[in-house]
C-alpha cells in the first residue's frame, strides 16, 4: 500500500505542477488584459482545488500512517528535527504543501467574491511558489525510473 500511495503521490505532483502553472499564467494574463473572472477561470479554479485537495489527502495518508520516514520520526520527534531529510518530510515539505493547498482555496474564493483575477494570480502564484520549492526533486521524477 505504501508503494502505492507514494508513487501516486509522485504521479500526482506533476498534475498539480502542471495545472498550477496553467492556473497562474491564465490568472495572470487576465490581470494584464483587464479581464473579468471568466469561465475557463473559474473551472480552473475548480480543477486546481481537486487536484491539491487529492495530492493533500494522498500526502496526508502517507504521513500519518504509511511512510516508514514519517512513523519512525513520530517515535522520537527530537532525533527526527536533527536529522535534515527526515525534518524536510516531517516539517518542511508537509507544512509548506498544506498551506499551498490552503492559498489555492483562497485565491479560488477571493476571485470569486471579487470578480477579478488579480486575487487568484497572487495566491496561485504564492502556492506554486512553494510547491516548487518544496518539492522532493531528489526523487526520481517519475515512480520506477
Amino acid at each position: 500500500m505504501y508503494n502505492f500511495m507514494l508513487n501516486l503521490h509522485s504521479y500526482l505532483r506533476w498534475v498539480v505542477v502542471i495545472i498550477g502553472i496553467i492556473a497562474v499564467v491564465m490568472a495572470w494574463a487576465g490581470v494584464f488584459s483587464r479581464a473579468r473572472w471568466t469561465p475557463q477561470q473559474v473551472n480552473l479554479g475548480r480543477l486546481i482545488t481537486i487536484v491539491f485537495d487529492t495530492q493533500a489527502l494522498v500526502g496526508v495518508l502517507l504521513y500519518a500512517w504509511l511512510s516508514p520516514i514519517t512513523t519512525s520520526a513520530f517515535r522520537d520527534m527530537a532525533s527526527a528535527m536533527k536529522d535534515a531529510g527526515v525534518r524536510f518530510y516531517v516539517a518542511e515539505h508537509s507544512l509548506v504543501m498544506i498551506i499551498a493547498a490552503v492559498l489555492v482555496h483562497i485565491g479560488v474564493l477571493r476571485a470569486r467574491k471579487k470578480d477579478s483575477p488579480l486575487q487568484a494570480a497572487i495566491f496561485y502564484t504564492l502556492a506554486i511558489v512553494g510547491v516548487l520549492a518544496l518539492t522532493p526533486w531528489g526523487r526520481p521524477l517519475l515512480p520506477g525510473s
